[in-house]
């Protein structure tokens, strides 16, 4: 019996071979997006699933209550590690770690290196599986481990093991010997250094200052493997509240708790964790988006094979009135049908198999932050997605057209009593969510093309076209390296500042009067905002060599005169720390210190201190920046030679909103494309069978006198009613979608217009148009003898 069910099977699709070729590689382009989908989906399920003991791991966290904002923070003060292992019960292990970007050098060369500092049970805590080396060395100071990556980058073919490794400090630098090697953590890890090392080390060597010092921070992981002292540890955590309050009065933290490691980079990114200092999990919108849109394209793809199956059956009908009386039951006709339909999502699959593994690559390469797992045979998960995936769409696709075929009578179908074509409201139906699934994918491109050019022309109230900076310490070493770089003309200026736009601020409690308010805290160089290119709105700017300007004076941004309620602010008097007064000189024009991510915070300027001078700014012409980079480089080599030379472009936030915004426009002209030609093809399919069903009333009207033009409107009006619906759901749908889309992304961008939906609606008539516009011109146009003589 089976044997003949797939005899029929592979003759049927045999004899349709162009309707199967359209099904299997719409069927497949669509399968083929869902399985990047489900891929990208686990890449960010699967965060920190590599931890042996992640059920048994929590982050000690707490919660800060200012003004009624209450905020989350990943981070725990440094000596609460020493008393939770003296003090509390329950806890198996207390793990401190501190991630820091440094410069290494080996032998002659200097490497940029993200080193951790942790506690010595952070290797025994967390799986990092050794390829060489024992765990009990990370105790040893003098001793570091790295990750094969970095053995191999540095080392070559070489063994690591015992090598010599030179960190690069400000103040001098600290020689380790490589203890062990360990696998790089994947790409959706919370952890991403390069070498990890003792604890001790940060205190010595960076910090300088005891790590019982209750003003620093750090992030501290517990492991406790019974959940249910949980509780009990949070309430006995909640002791050292009023130490730490103590210690920082300005920034009070209301409670302690513990938060699972398990799930803590998705929740860092989706709850908006304060002081997240790993590596969060991938944005929502990219989880979601390309989930919902590979959905919607293989709604598209069963529809399209739903409705061709129902038109190439009309060749059939013969075939299965015959089965019919030759006693075939209606059960019989329907696994036939359904057999014939799971072997082209069989065929579908293996050409979805064959696509992702160029579409799974090429999505990674958009995205710095993802790795697309491809080894599909080791993944169960996978290999039960596809299955599932198989039999939905071969159910889906496959139901209709079976059910349909199999109840026809057959004494109907062999004395030609029996009319088969047309359309039906299941099919205009599919069609109108065909067209409308389009339609949302091609105004999205139209949407992210339009916030491209806004985006580009967007003032952010401060020039960043022009800028490189890089780090310096102090006076001593800004001066002697402005000396050096003023000798070049295609420079314009040179300044110095602790912190800087996109690089660095403070955020401290500022009090006026009454009220009291959270602000950002920037310490700048007199002439920082003549550099920058920002505006002064009134009042006036920093003096220079001003002791008083420096102790006492500041500027403040529109937003925070605004929050304030200052009318007049230049005068009014703040008070920051609750001990220091400070006297309002000028206004500064709100500008965007956080790109387009966030909104703009009030901002506090204030003249830096020479000595903590932190960073030094370069201005020159967009045209002259490589010459005068490679001219810094240089100069920074002979100055420092036993530090590596970090320049930072200043357009480099703003690209890289450019780069998001172009990443998500290729994907939804990926998808519109996708979804425009199976949508296509269901219309040309649904025309073609129409046109079947009505040769010979088109016969009969050409002989009585109709014109081309008024037998194409009879035969289109229907389908562009169908486009009319689908025009209109399609644009309320895209409306409601790209704007929950794009506010998810960025707080700045281009709203949706008039035009937006216009130029999506234009593009699918058009396309539209084309479909059916020569099968509908060849059909009104054929001689009206060949078709009544034929009937």
């Amino acid at each position: 019996m089976l044997k003949n069910y797939l005899k029929i099977t592979f003759r049927s699709l045999w004899k349709s071979k162009v309707f199967v070729l359209i099904n299997v590689l719409g069927m497949g382009v669509s399968m083929a997006c869902c399985i990047v989908a489900y891929l990208n989906y686990t890449f960010n399920t699967d965060f920190d699933k590599q931890h042996v003991n992640a059920s048994e791991i929590y982050r000690v966290d707490f919660v800060r209550d200012f003004q009624g904002n209450i905020t989350n923070n990943g981070i725990a003060p440094q000596p609460l590690a020493n008393s939770v292992r003296d003090e509390l019960t329950g806890v198996e292990e207390v793990v401190s770690c501190l991630p820091v970007y440094a410069n290494i050098r080996i032998n002659d060369d200097l490497f940029a290196t993200d080193i951790l500092y942790a506690d010595e049970g952070f290797l025994n805590t967390f799986t990092f599986p050794l390829i060489s080396g024992v765990k009990t060395d990370l105790s040893d100071k003098s001793k570091i481990f790295i990750s094969d990556k970095v053995a191999e980058k540095y080392f070559g073919d070489g063994e690591a093991l015992g090598k010599q490794i030179t960190h690069i400090l400000d103040s001098g630098t600290q020689e380790y010997v490589v203890a062990g090697v360990f696998e790089k953590m994947p790409s959706n890890s919370s952890f991403q250094f390069d070498a990890v090392t003792l604890m001790d080390n940060y205190a010595t060597t960076v910090q300088r200052k005891p790590l019982e010092d209750w003003t620093r921070w750090n992030v501290m992981f517990l492991q406790v493997p019974d959940k249910g002292d949980i509780p009990a540890i949070e309430n006995q955590l909640q002791k050292y509240v009023p130490i730490q309050n103590k210690a920082r009065e300005d920034f009070k933290v209301t409670s302690f708790y513990l938060e699972p490691f398990e799930g803590m980079a998705v929740r860092a990114e989706r709850d908006d964790m304060r002081n997240h200092w790993f590596r969060n999990s991938l944005p929502t919108p990219a989880v979601f988006a390309p989930m919902i849109m590979s959905f919607l394209i293989l709604l598209i793809a069963i529809s399209n094979f739903t409705n061709t199956s129902i038109a190439i059956s009309s060749r059939r009908l013969k075939e299965i009135g015959i089965r019919k009386v030759m006693g075939s039951r209606k059960g019989q006709v329907i696994a036939q049908f359904l057999l014939e339909n799971v072997t082209l999502c069989l065929l579908s699959a293996i050409v979805a198999l064959i696509m992702a593994e160029v579409l799974a690559p090429a999505y990674s390469q958009m995205w710095d932050f993802v790795d697309l797992d491809l080894n599909y045979l080791t993944n169960a998960r996978f290999l039960l997605f596809m299955f599932g995936l198989l039999i939905l769409t071969g159910i889906l696709a496959g139901s209709y057209p079976a059910f349909y075929i199999s109840k026809f009578e057959a004494t109907s179908i062999l004395k030609g009593t029996f009319k088969f074509g047309g359309t039906n409201w299941l099919t205009k139906a599919l069609l109108c969510m065909q067209f409308s699934i389009s339609l949302i994918a091609l105004i999205a491109a139209v949407a992210f093309i339009q916030n491209a050019n806004y985006q580009k022309e967007f003032d952010f109230g401060f020039e960043k076209d022009g800028i490189i900076y890089t780090f310096i310490n102090g006076k001593q070493e800004f001066e002697a390296y402005k000396n050096q770089l003023s000798k070049n003309e295609q420079i314009t200026a040179i300044g110095g500042t602790k912190h800087h736009i996109f690089s660095s601020i403070a955020n401290d409690p500022v009090k006026y009067n009454s009220l009291e308010f959270e602000t950002d805290i920037m310490e700048v160089d007199y002439d920082y905002m003549d550099i920058m290119g920002m505006t002064l709105v009134e009042g006036r700017k920093f003096n220079k060599d001003s002791e008083t300007d420096r102790k006492e004076s500041v500027i403040i941004n529109e937003t925070l005169a605004a929050e304030l309620g200052l009318d007049e602010p230049l005068g009014a008097k703040l008070v920051w720390a609750d001990t220091v007064p400070l006297y309002v000189v000028g206004v500064v024009k709100d500008y965007y210190s956080s790109g387009l991510w966030e909104e703009i915070d009030p901002t506090i300027l204030r003249l830096n201190k020479e000595e903590e001078i932190s960073r030094i700014i370069v201005k020159a012409k967009v045209s002259d920046l490589k010459e005068v980079n490679e001219f810094m480089a240089a100069e920074w080599k002979e100055l420092f030679p036993n530090r590596m030379y970090n320049a930072v472009f200043m357009d480099s936030d703003s690209k890289e909103a450019s780069n998001v915004n172009d990443n998500i426009l290729k994907l939804f002209i990926f998808l519109g494309l996708v979804a425009t030609l199976l949508s296509a093809s269901g219309l040309f399919s649904m025309v073609s069978l129409n046109i079947i069903k009505k040769m010979k009333e088109i016969g009969v009207r050409k002989v009585l006198g109709a014109s081309v033009s008024n037998i194409a409107y009879n035969l289109n009006f229907q389908f562009y009613i169908i486009l009319f619906i689908a025009a209109i759901l399609g644009s309320l749908a895209s409306f409601y979608f790209i704007d929950s889309l794009m506010a998810s992304i960025w707080k700045f961008y281009q709203h949706t217009n008039v035009l937006t939906f216009l130029i999506g609606i234009v593009l699918i008539l058009i396309v539209s148009s084309l479909t059916i516009g020569s099968k509908v011109f060849n059909a009104a146009s054929m001689n009206p003898v060949d078709t009544l003589r034929d009937e």
